[in-house]
């Protein structure tokens, strides 16, 4: 692979890897929002709450979506590839987990992020769907993630992947992408929070408080996801360490977890600040730099994918 192939690969990975990454913030939306109302309970703290109300406001926007996307999208491969649609249905299809936990996703997570304010009185109640609704998104990924890859390998090296348990690539790709779910949430919150206070301006002091909770929620997983990117070259089949390696998805590799790197420390930036309101070029920075980072990781798996 010449480096303008695969400057024309990442080229047509931006639109998809644009709506993952609002997928995968829709998904990890409720975990930490749900997380923010555990905290406002226990250190008695409003702020939390009205964080993640405003996070599950977000994260509602993402999913609606999401879900006209993902309709869209079946709605062409049925009508071009109504075999592949067969194979993902199927009743031996390795996706059927991912789609049960997807489904009880959106019948928690709706009505979970939809009626943060109504629910105010049965917090009980809430609490529960939100505890429902994260491990729902939580398990959507680390099964969807492994299954997408078992479909896509041939038989036998999907076989051998799964036998080889923690030393094969499927485990850092699954955890990876749920730890992703959280990074996400986390910095597109930052953006969204900006956004809405001119037309939610709870003050200063609560923006100066979420700002920085946001940027911490963002910082901390990501670097996490760049362990991750460790692992995973290491325990890579060796035809695919040779693809990277003598190919430039080396440098696609090196910049993705050189921009995931810069996003993280420019959200610890954030989250230190004494006036993080003023740093908002720097949060919408952020939100364009781990677009880029995930569409090289886009780009990565695909070549991964069409090698094995």
């Amino acid at each position: 692979m010449t480096m303008t192939e695969t400057l024309t690969m990442i080229t047509f990975m931006l639109a998809p890897a644009f709506f993952s990454l609002l997928s995968l913030a829709a998904l990890g939306s409720p975990i930490v929002a749900f997380l923010g109302e555990i905290a406002a309970r226990t250190k008695s703290r409003i702020f939390y709450d009205k964080y993640g109300q405003q996070t599950t406001a977000m994260g509602l926007i993402l999913l609606i979506i999401l879900l006209l996307v993902k309709t869209v999208a079946l709605g062409v491969v049925y009508t071009k590839y109504p075999e592949i649609i067969e194979q993902l249905i199927g009743p031996d299809s390795p996706m059927i987990f991912a789609f049960t936990t997807f489904a009880i996703f959106i019948v928690l997570g709706i009505p979970y992020m939809a009626l943060w304010k109504k629910m105010r009185n049965t917090k009980g109640l809430h609490i529960f769907l939100g505890a429902g609704t994260s491990l729902a998104a939580i398990a959507l990924v680390s099964l969807g993630v492994p299954a997408k890859l078992m479909i896509t390998l041939p038989s036998d090296i999907a076989q051998e992947q799964v036998a080889l348990g923690i030393r094969s690539m499927i485990m850092p790709m699954a955890i990876m992408y749920t730890i992703l779910l959280i990074a996400a949430a986390g910095g597109l919150s930052c953006a969204y929070l900006v956004l809405r206070r001119k037309k939610e301006d709870f003050g200063r002091d609560y923006y100066n408080f979420t700002l920085k909770l946001a940027a911490r929620w963002a910082a901390i997983p990501m670097f996490a996801f760049l362990v991750c990117q460790g692992w995973l070259f290491v325990v890579l089949p060796k035809n695919l360490t040779l693809l990277v390696t003598q190919t430039p998805l080396a440098a696609v590799w090196a910049a993705g977890v050189g921009i995931g790197l810069l996003c993280s420390i420019f959200w610890i930036l954030i989250s230190r600040s004494d006036a993080p309101l003023r740093m908002k070029g720097l949060i919408f920075l952020c939100v364009f730099l781990m677009w880029l980072m995930h569409t090289a990781n886009a780009t990565l798996f695909v070549n991964f994918m069409s090698m094995m």
